[in-house]
């Protein structure tokens, strides 16, 4: 993924958490979103340039922007549900990831032909 395509994925994850909270009647105003948008781009981000990515990481990740960022959202208890609920699923979408790639990875392996230098 580039940055604009990482920057969309965060964009509509964060968006898609706020119609989620909207739809059972919780509220998660524009900087919550912001501050999720970030957490979210941010791990991607992490995890493209090639850093390990365990639910350590990204826990401690979240508790760095959200002390950082805190005072700007009037809904602090669903930033900080949401971002930690994402923090503990991204390593297991990681690893699911990094399984898919492999296998992609083997099946190509195995249609190509060899090449002879």
């Amino acid at each position: 993924m580039n940055k604009k395509e990482i920057a969309e994925l965060a964009a509509w994850t964060a968006k898609s958490i706020k119609d989620t909270l909207t739809m059972d009647g919780r509220k998660l105003d524009a900087a919550g979103e912001d501050i999720i948008r970030e957490y979210v781009q941010t791990d991607l981000t992490n995890w493209q340039r090639g850093e390990k990515i365990s639910v350590e990481s990204s826990a401690q990740l979240v508790q760095e922007i959200f002390t950082r960022r805190r005072h700007e959202t009037k809904t602090e208890d669903e930033v900080f549900n949401a971002m930690m609920i994402l923090c503990s699923k991204f390593p297991a979408f990681v690893e699911s990831q990094k399984r898919e790639r492999e296998a992609e990875a083997e099946r190509l392996a195995e249609k190509m032909p060899a090449v002879k230098v």
